[in-house]
C-alpha cells in the first residue's frame, strides 16, 4: 500500500466533527478533537507528520482594549512546510505547503498559537473533514432542525398520550386506535402519519375521546338505572313474598 492509500484510510476514518468547544461568542472544534479523531488510523497506517517553518514574521498593532486603555496586539504569521512520511517506506512521502496566523497580546504565544491553529486547520482541510465552522449556515440549520425534532416529538408524544387514553375508553388496542385514525385521515398505513398530520390527528383524537367518554358515562347511568330497577324489583318481590308468608 503506498502513502496515497494510507492517507485515504486515515480519511475514511472520519467524516463529520461536531463543535462541542465554547469560546466567548461561538462553538468550535479544538485541536485535540482533530488529533484524536485522527491519531489512531495514522499509527495503524505507519504515517508521520512532520512540520518545518520555512519563514515567519511578526507585526506589531496598536489597540484599545475593553477598558479603553492602548494595548499592543503581536500578530505572528509563519510559512509551514507538512511532511507525510510512510514509516515503512520513508523514501515513500508527501510534502505541502501551509500558512498560518496566530495573535497574542503578550507576544510570546505568537508562535504556539500559530502552529495549533495551523495542525488543526491543515488536518481539516487535507482530510476533508466537515464541520459547522467551515459552513455558517450549518449552524443555524442544524438548529432549526434539532428545534423541529424536539416539536415533532413532543407532538409525538402527546398523541400517544391521547392514543392510549382513548384505546383505554373503548376497551381496543392502541394500534388498532391509531388505525382508526388514519383511515379517517385518508391513510392507507401509519407511515404515513407525518407531522403534517399533528393538528388533525390531535383533533380527530380528543373528538373520539369525548364521544367516547361521552358513551361510556351514558352506559354506566343506564347500568346503574338498571341495577337500581333490579334492586326495586327484588326489594317488591321481598315484600310480597313476606306478606304472602305473613298471611
Amino acid at each position: 500500500m503506498n502513502i496515497y492509500e494510507k492517507l485515504i484510510k486515515v480519511r475514511e476514518s472520519t467524516s463529520y466533527l461536531e463543535k462541542d468547544k465554547e469560546g466567548m461568542q461561538f462553538k468550535y472544534v479544538g485541536s485535540s478533537d482533530v488529533l484524536i479523531a485522527l491519531r489512531k488510523t495514522m499509527d495503524e497506517q505507519k504515517l508521520l507528520l512532520i512540520p518545518s517553518v520555512l519563514g515567519h514574521n511578526v507585526t506589531i498593532h496598536e489597540k484599545t482594549n475593553k477598558k479603553g486603555e492602548p494595548t499592543q496586539v503581536y500578530f505572528t504569521e509563519l510559512v509551514l512546510n507538512y511532511k507525510w512520511v510512510d514509516a515503512e517506506n520513508p523514501t515513500d512521502f508527501i510534502e505541502v505547503p501551509f500558512y498560518s496566523q496566530g495573535v497574542d497580546t503578550a507576544g510570546e504565544k505568537g508562535v504556539g498559537k500559530a502552529l495549533t491553529y495551523a495542525e488543526k486547520y491543515f488536518l481539516l482541510k487535507f482530510f476533508n473533514i466537515a464541520t459547522d465552522k467551515d459552513d455558517p449556515d450549518t449552524v443555524q440549520n442544524r438548529q432549526q432542525q434539532k428545534d423541529r425534532e424536539r416539536e415533532d416529538k413532543e407532538n409525538f408524544e402527546i398523541i400517544q398520550g391521547y392514543v392510549k387514553e382513548l384505546a383505554t375508553i373503548k376497551s381496543i388496542t392502541e394500534e388498532l386506535t391509531i388505525q382508526t385514525v388514519c383511515k379517517k385521515l385518508g391513510l392507507t398505513t401509519v407511515s404515513q402519519l407525518t407531522p403534517d398530520f399533528y393538528q388533525q390527528t390531535l383533533a380527530i383524537l380528543k373528538k373520539q375521546i369525548y364521544e367516547a367518554s361521552d358513551e361510556q358515562n351514558n352506559q354506566l347511568k343506564e347500568q346503574e338505572h338498571q341495577k337500581q330497577q333490579m334492586q326495586t324489583t327484588q326489594q317488591l318481590q321481598q315484600n310480597n313474598d313476606w306478606e304472602w308468608g305473613a298471611n
